[in-house]
């Protein structure tokens, strides 16, 4: 071993579980407040400072903010006149003010402009637009607060905890947010109100049951409110509640649903349903009835619906084909042209004549788009030159079972398969979220254009337990069937590296989250596969994640370790930290931060110090944990120095 790596200290602590005799030497790394913790934290970032050469990080740095590109805003609702927008930028969250033309007057609010809390999204009251819902976030708190905010006396009004969505009434002063408790054994989600007349708060509704989390809608013309909660990632139970009669209509209570909210009007609530049916359908439940009592009006057999919208009163969906985007006229069954057949279009607001969405491929950054009904106008960004760029659509077979897995392949046209290309590969498969095309890579922010211009290749791997395919592709890629995602990764590396365009040594992986699980276990699996890892906010221990603050919510994914001796034993067969053993791995880099409560940190930690304890190459094993960072790169400077880092350590490792 190359690396005098900072020593770390193994208890000798063994847990039982199921009979089985379990080592668990890196527990007490889960106190990242401890001053032990924190000592060994301090020590494996000057490590990892002092691997790094400052000159090159900066160059590096300079050279990534000379080509870096503005992001566009990606929320943008009517406000004064003009819009208010929010989005990331250089890693921060911001929120600002658009004039008619949709540029920037100012910014309204950024990181702990609001008292110890990162403001990431805001919508004005219709009725008071100096009243804003600003979702933001204490720093590790486990989830974002709904802040009541007053713009013009600068005051905040009320906080609603714990949620992840709201909506303001369109017919009166007030805002609904739902709010999810979590004990030992439960976690509940109640749906609160807070009056904009007398500043208080009101329970509207509190599910009988578990519920992980739950969402609020309205409908376009304001008359009715659609409540969910999610018994996982993929069912929920909905109620309908008219404002004005405070009735409330139970839509599917016995029986959770995949459904997808879309409006209602003339009468009826109209869903995505994929009940029986993966591709999708659209249905219409009559008001005061329920699911049992919906109208199919339309069902869709090639592409796999995902969202759905209206537009001055017409019903249009978003579906996807191998995750490129499609938008489709239900009433004449036709497809709306998009701007490129391979590209990822969503909702981003409104206009005063219809919706905005934006739109992106792996080739041209994103542009706003408006759609008023029949047609696209581009409001911000410009189509950039790309003919000189290929996307390929493949399948490579599942490393394991043959099943067949898709991938974009993105290179030069001319480039040669000489074996020796440099591959930059993404993937996540999981949660029940589709990967669609993106012109900069999510971890790294590597801009994919510019990469294939300098020789290398970018492969999109679309893994099961996404929703590419619908139900059944998530189904395949979660809790028993979790390894499914790893082996589909390897097969479309080998297959790959089989067509002659690349071989391990130029081979750099990358992921987050649970992409980041997905790098960790790819890693120790086959470590002879990679020639660099790039592996951000992880999870690695597959194990106690149970036990962390959302581990209530991530059991539904992933199982649960301490609910049978079954799913023990499968978790543990591919925990990162608990499969770590004396073999030659390739370059790692490792990254977390302190404030992160989705993934806390003691995943990167612990993973870290077994790596680096039994890696027997010379390849370095570095860990960079954020002192302020959340579930992300950090930000500002913070975020310039993180995937400046990235980029040389990719470098380096691939020897470019």
């Amino acid at each position: 071993m190359k690396y005098d790596y900072p020593k770390c200290r193994k208890s000798d602590l063994i847990e039982d579980h199921f009979g089985i005799p379990l080592a668990a030497p890196y527990t007490w790394l889960r106190d990242k407040d401890d001053p032990e913790v924190l000592d060994y934290t301090a020590r494996q970032n000057a490590f990892t400072d002092s691997w790094f050469s400052k000159e090159e990080v900066e160059a590096m740095k300079a050279e990534l903010k000379a080509a870096y590109k503005p992001e566009l805003p990606s929320h943008i609702t009517p406000w004064k006149n003009g819009f208010l927008a929010s989005g990331y930028h250089e890693g921060n969250s911001f929120i600002v003010q658009l004039d008619r033309n949709l540029k920037t007057v100012k910014t309204l609010f950024k990181r702990y402009d609001l008292p110890e809390r990162t403001a990431f999204g805001a919508e004005a009251c219709p009725l008071d637009d100096n009243i804003l819902a600003i979702m933001a976030q204490v720093d590790a708190a486990p989830r974002p607060d709904n802040v009541i905010y007053d713009y013009e006396k600068q005051e905040i009004l009320c906080i609603l905890p714990m949620t992840f969505s709201g909506v303001w009434s369109k017919n009166r002063k007030a805002f609904y947010s739902p709010t999810t408790t979590v004990s030992e054994d439960k976690t509940r989600t109640t749906i609160q109100r807070w009056d904009g007349e007398t500043n208080t708060v009101t329970d509207i509704l509190t599910y009988p049951g578990n519920s992980i989390f739950g969402n609020t809608a309205v409908s376009e013309d304001g008359r009715m409110f659609i409540f969910s909660f999610s018994m996982n990632y993929s069912e929920d139970v909905f109620y309908a509640y008219e404002e004005e009669t405070g009735k409330l209509t139970v839509l599917n209570e016995n029986e959770p649903m995949e459904l997808k909210y879309i409006d209602s009007l003339n009468g009826n609530h109209y869903f995505i349903s994929l009940k029986g049916n993966d591709h999708g359908s659209m249905i219409a439940v009559p008001f005061g009835k329920t699911i049992a009592d919906a109208e199919t009006v339309y069902v869709e057999k090639t592409a796999y619906l995902k969202e759905g919208f209206s537009v001055n009163g017409r019903i249009f969906l978003q579906a996807e084909e191998t995750a490129a985007s499609k938008l489709i006229d239900p009433q004449s069954g036709k497809e709306v042209p998009l701007p490129d057949p391979v590209g990822s279009l969503g909702v981003t607001g409104k206009d005063g004549k219809g919706k905005l969405f934006s739109f992106e491929t792996f080739t041209e950054r994103q542009k706003i788009l408006s759609f008023d009904g029949s047609s696209f106008e581009t409001k911000l960004g410009e189509d950039q030159a790309h003919d000189d760029i290929a996307v390929d659509l493949l399948f490579a077979d599942s490393k394991e079972d043959g099943e067949k897995i898709p991938y974009y392949l993105v290179h030069l046209k001319d480039a040669e398969k000489d074996g020796q290309r440099p591959a930059l590969m993404y993937g996540y498969g999981g949660y029940n979220i589709s990967m669609p095309p993106w012109s900069a890579e999510m971890v790294s922010g590597t801009d994919i254009a510019a990469w294939v211009r300098n020789g290398g290749i970018y492969v999109h791997c679309l893994l099961r337990g996404g929703a590419e395919y619908g139900p059944a592709w998530h189904d395949a890629g979660m809790g028993m069937k979790k390894k499914n995602c790893y082996y589909d990764f390897i097969g479309i590396a080998e297959k790959v590296m089989q067509d002659g365009w690349t071989c391990p040594a130029k081979t750099v992986i990358s992921g987050c989250s649970n992409g980041g699980l997905l790098m960790s276990t790819l890693v120790t699996m086959r470590p002879d596969l990679w020639g660099c890892v790039i592996d951000s906010v992880p999870h690695t221990d597959m194990i106690h994640f149970a036990k962390d603050d959302r581990g209530a919510m991530y059991v539904t994914e992933y199982g649960d370790p301490y609910h049978s001796k079954e799913e023990f034993e499968y978790l543990l067969s591919y925990s990162p930290v608990h499969n770590v053993r004396p073999v030659d791995y390739p370059p790692v880099y490792i990254q977390t931060g302190e404030c992160d409560n989705n993934v806390p940190p003691y995943h990167g930690k612990s993973f870290a110090a077994m790596m680096q304890e039994n890696n027997t190459s010379d390849n370095p094993i570095l860990l960079r944990v954020l002192k302020y960072g959340s579930h992300d790169r950090g930000q500002g400077e913070v975020y310039w120095q993180t995937i400046s880092e990235m980029h040389v350590f990719m470098k380096k490792a691939l020897k470019l």
